[in-house]
């Protein structure tokens, strides 16, 4: 081989060795995270049930209307209120004010997802679900998948303890999750 060939050739495996290189770091990274933060995951999800009902719960409705950013509350309702309730990837779903009218409450068996209370006003719908999102200690959400986890599903009748968080308005609340009681 003559040696502008030979350097070509030593060129493009260079690139190719630094191309697969900065391709695996990323994944490497990311498996080092999940094992310094053992807070993800099933073990983790586990410990947000809470053995008995809290005390002094809020409706839905009510957290809506109260609760200010950073207050802590207890909230409890119903998972629904949307077609899908459940944040995928994610420890958290939808939570609707059990005053909603769902369904599977109608006498007539009529509607393949209940629990999205598609019957009721949609703006009645909106003004009676807020957001819940499990978090760990730094506040960031967890991963994870709350119906294999802790078996719970739609319509599952819930209360939940945690912060509204900072970002929430009257018009869209966000629960900071830490706890889970399930009736």
């Amino acid at each position: 081989m003559n040696s502008k060939r030979k350097q070509s050739l030593s060129l493009i495996l260079s690139t190719v060795s630094i191309g697969i290189f900065i391709l695996l770091s990323p994944a490497c990274s990311r498996a080092e995270d999940t094992r310094k933060h053992p807070k993800h995951g099933k073990n983790t999800l586990t410990a947000v049930v809470l053995e008995a009902p809290p005390a002094d719960t809020w409706s839905v409705s009510q957290a809506r209307a109260q609760a200010k950013p950073g207050a802590s509350i207890q909230v409890s309702g119903q998972i629904g209120g949307t077609v899908s309730p459940f944040i995928e990837g994610y420890a958290g779903f939808v939570l609707a004010d059990s005053d909603l009218e769902f369904c599977s409450e109608m006498a007539d068996d009529h509607c393949a997802t209940p629990w999205d209370a598609c019957c009721e006003d949609p703006d009645k719908i909106k003004s009676m679900r807020i957001t819940v999102q499990f978090v760990d200690s730094e506040g960031s959400p967890i991963e994870g998948d709350l119906k294999q986890s802790l078996g719970i599903k739609e319509l599952d009748k819930v209360i939940i303890v945690g912060t509204v968080a900072a970002t929430s308005t009257h018009t869209n609340v966000i629960l900071n999750a830490t706890g889970l009681y399930r009736f």
